[in-house]
């Protein structure tokens, strides 16, 4: 969720490769935002810009906008609520049939949507991958949703909780990493939920950004050649707020408003690594 969609969807295109799905505009309450799913590597990322005064215009108000939620593909929505209010996760919202959004209080500061449809031009649900833009008009193509990044007080203990409410798996755990790097990983099915400690008073020295609470706040994405990336990124004069341990992370300033990191692995665990990573 940004400030301003056309921005981040054309800095996003020019830094790794981002084409736009489809474009709509909501003024429901529960939504409120002009925007629509795009592509990026493997997978989608929703982009909005707040429309009107309801909470995606307090998100972007508060905090300067950023990553927003997580949202799950479930196969039974009534389900789902169902299960989540018997793991006392309270439904915050439900601003369509076919979606719902727990309330970040039950679940550790994260935001997750659950979702029950399927959009048309979606790659994952049989429409075919959009081309990709021409050769030389991206610095950094990305390959895959390396993981998704997020911030809370206990990754290892989270990451048991997140498991066990998704019905996913544990991928990995690393209580000793160094700060601005992942803890502790979750599957989520076709990608990983990455678990941060919170940065306290490093958060701008790491993420290019202050962060003084648990929430979802990077998008990792995979690219062939981190070294050649990182060079295409310099040349154009795209900040990097730091690069160690492969990854390399980008100002938020430089991509629209989306925490962006760029890495040229998955992580332990994740479904789609080789054998040998698993």
């Amino acid at each position: 969720m940004v400030a301003d969609y056309d921005l981040a969807v054309r800095n996003l295109a020019t830094i790794v490769g981002l084409t736009a799905l489809e474009y709509s505009e909501s003024t429901d309450p529960g939504i409120g935002r002009r925007g629509g799913m795009a592509w990026a590597g493997d997978n989608a990322i929703e982009i909005g810009q707040p429309i009107g005064d309801g909470a995606a215009a307090r998100f972007v108000e508060r905090f300067g906008g950023g990553m927003h939620s997580v949202a799950l593909q479930v196969e039974n929505l009534e389900a789902t609520m169902a299960h989540l209010q018997q793991e006392e996760v309270r439904i915050a919202a439900r601003p369509r049939p076919e979606m719902c959004f727990s309330d970040p209080r039950d679940t550790g500061g994260i935001f997750f949507q659950w979702s029950s449809f399927e959009l048309p031009v979606d790659p994952r649900f049989g429409a075919a991958p959009p081309d990709p833009l021409p050769a030389g008009r991206v610095l950094a193509p990305a390959t895959h949703h390396a993981f998704i990044g997020a911030l809370v007080d206990d990754p290892v203990g989270r990451a048991q909780y997140f498991a066990s409410l998704l019905g996913t798996a544990v991928t990995f755990v690393d209580a000793d990493t160094p700060p601005g790097h992942p803890a502790a990983g979750v599957s989520l099915g076709n990608s990983t939920l990455a678990l941060f400690p919170l940065p306290g008073d490093e958060g701008h020295a790491l993420w290019g950004r202050p962060y003084a609470r648990a929430r979802t706040h990077l998008l990792a994405l995979r690219v062939k050649d981190l070294g050649a990336a990182t060079d295409a990124l310099h040349g154009a004069g795209i900040t990097i707020v730091r690069w160690e341990g492969g990854l390399v992370v980008l100002d938020p300033a430089a991509t629209g408003g989306v925490q962006i990191a760029l890495t040229g692995a998955f992580l332990p665990g994740d479904p789609r690594a080789a054998p040998d990573q698993r």
